[in-house]
């Protein structure tokens, strides 16, 4: 049947997005044949409804937003195009037919699909993977990897990074497994697989597909006359668990473990407090990192190597709230979905152990909304989708969708009326004023034609300044005036009036945002170089000693005092280092 070319048709636009980041909507194209065919061929039944239809429009839309938000236009809808790719994949697994014709063979798409991606993934990283620049990550697995790269040809193309390998493939085995059941043909699948997550040396990914597989195992031992809702509910609480050892982490580890990915999730949750509304837009994360939490002039960590902190910077709370949605009813439909066979309840059991996989992993790095493997974000909803019998799953979905309907207006109702709060509206005008700083000065900045992001908000005499921030610097004056405390709006108020020579004003600004914020990383070093070139050099020391300056931040800003001409503030910077490398 024609409609079943549009599978096919979505997936080759998703290999084009993914191995040409620059083709832009083109693909869509692919895409829109696929649903002509299928809504000319199926009326529409090709349009049904799935459960996750709502989330995912929402995810949609605020992807839409946050592509419009981006700084750098290119990069931004560049990783639109990928996430409406996964979306369309969704769509067409959920959507497409059971099995389709091809050459006389019955051949279900979904299925074949899930028994190839793990395989294929695998493949692909150990064919592009530089194993040169991997050695020495887990000592014991150097020799097999010098036995890969003596044989590995020299392919170009994209180069998929371990960990992201690790983290795709961890997460589709179980869909694989169920895939291929009892088939000997597709046991090779899964060895190349397996030997593909062996090789990516992710850590965090077998140790979130053990811990879920040995909670399965338990399930399938003791759990078959457990109530349903059991085994969804123990995937939740080891998500949950991971979540609470990850925050005890984040709350000693920093200062144990500095300049470690602990210190990159902490930080991270600054630059979220930023922008908490909106985010900053997509694929932003790098130089809104390095510019304004570590302070340093060049891009530094390219995410901040958690899922739900990820979504969040880059979509705002709608995003978040979407991709939490999608999580609900993936429960529901676990707990109260009916299941009309035993296949439903095996593809239930892997799309949840896919879903708890890409969580628990992704507390600690982010293998799919962090790269282009956001293509198959949406692949483990996709059989809960179709086990997924009617709209009434059973005699009690009436009753469910009330109380679910009373739930959603009743934190709509609760959100409007913390929207009324000054201190709320405060937070909303500082996050548009960090979107209207982050977006003037970073659609400018580029290294090393600008050697400092302070070379831009510093007028020279008789011209006006490289860039405007006059929108920006009203939306923070406006939040002070709701809110005199507010953190944010403090903090970036004062990085711009020390770059501008304002040190008075930097420094009552910086003084307010320590007190309501004194854990934030750019506050305490901003602090510091205030005290600093007032001469108050104890201070300084103390508060720099607190942050890490492993990316040479001190020293660029005694370069910088120099390059403006106040060799006495220069002096003073050196002055409080040179004592910070004494006493340490």
């Amino acid at each position: 049947m024609i409609h079943s070319l549009d599978l096919p048709l979505t997936a080759a636009a998703c290999v084009l997005w993914y191995v040409w980041a620059a083709s832009g909507p083109w693909p869509l194209l692919l895409i829109a044949a696929g649903r002509l065919m299928r809504t000319l061929t199926l009326g529409r039944v090709a349009w049904r409804r799935t459960p996750f239809d709502g989330p995912l429009l929402l995810f949609l839309l605020s992807a839409l937003l946050a592509a419009g938000l981006a700084y750098d236009p290119a990069a931004g809808w560049g990783k639109f195009w990928v996430i409406v790719g996964g979306l369309a994949l969704y769509d067409s697994l959920a959507r497409g037919p059971e099995k389709m014709q091809v050459a006389g063979w019955r051949i279900p798409p979904q299925r074949l699909l899930l028994a190839l991606l793990p395989a294929l993934i695998a493949a692909y990283f150990l064919l592009m993977n530089d194993w040169a620049i991997r050695m020495g990550k887990l000592p014991w697995l150097d020799p097999l990897g010098r036995w890969f790269a003596a044989w590995q040809p020299d392919l170009p193309g994209h180069r998929l990074h371990p960990n992201v390998a690790g983290g795709l493939i961890a997460a589709l085995l179980p869909l694989q497994a169920v895939a291929i059941g009892r088939r000997k043909l597709g046991w090779p699948l899964i060895g190349l697989a397996l030997v593909g997550l062996l090789m990516s040396a992710s850590r965090g990914a077998w140790i979130a597909l053990a811990a879920v597989v040995a909670l399965w195992a338990v399930w399938q031992a003791w759990g078959r006359r457990w109530p349903r809702g059991v085994w969804p509910a123990l995937i939740a609480g080891l998500i949950l668990t991971g979540a609470f050892c990850v925050a005890i982490a984040l709350w000693i580890g920093p200062a144990l473990f500095p300049g470690s990915r602990l210190e990159v999730l902490r930080t991270g949750l600054d630059l979220a407090l930023d922008t908490p509304f909106t985010g900053l837009g997509l694929a932003g994360f790098q130089m809104a990192y390095s510019s304004y939490v570590l302070l340093i002039h060049v891009g530094h960590t390219i995410h901040s190597h958690n899922l739900f902190l990820n979504l969040w910077i880059e979509q705002g709370l709608v995003g978040l709230a979407a991709w939490g949605w999608a999580l609900v009813v993936s429960f529901q439909l676990s707990v109260f979905g009916r299941q009309s066979s035993a296949g439903d309840s095996r593809w239930r059991a892997a799309a949840i152990m896919a879903l708890g996989v890409i969580l628990l992993h992704g507390l600690v790095d982010d293998a799919f909304y962090g790269s282009r493997g956001v293509l198959l974000l949406f692949v483990p909803f996709v059989m809960l989708a179709r086990a997924w019998a009617d709209e009434r799953m059973n005699s009690g979905a009436k009753e469910r969708e009330r109380a679910a309907a009373a739930v959603a207006v009743s934190i709509l109702a609760l959100t409007l009326l913390l929207a009324l709060l000054p201190g709320t509206r405060a937070m909303f005008q500082a996050n548009l004023g960090a979107l209207l700083q982050t977006r003037a000065e970073l659609s400018v900045y580029r290294w090393p034609q600008w050697p400092i992001q302070d070379a831009l908000r510093r007028q020279a005499p008789g011209s006006p300044p490289p860039v405007d921030l006059g929108l920006a610097v009203a939306r923070y004056e406006a939040a002070l005036a709701l809110d005199p405390a507010n953190a944010a709006a403090n903090r970036r108020l004062g990085q711009i009036e020390l770059s501008q020579g304002a040190y008075a004003a930097a420094q009552a600004h910086l003084e307010t945002a320590y007190a309501g914020a004194s854990d934030q990383r750019a506050t305490r070093q901003l602090l510091g170089e205030v005290f600093a070139l007032a001469g108050d050099a104890t201070r300084a020391v103390a508060l720099w000693r607190s942050v890490d300056p492993g990316q040479g931040q001190l020293r660029l800003r005694e370069w910088w005092y120099g390059a403006v001409g106040e060799t006495a503030n220069q002096q003073r910077i050196t002055q409080a280092i040179r004592r910070l490398t004494t006493e340490n």
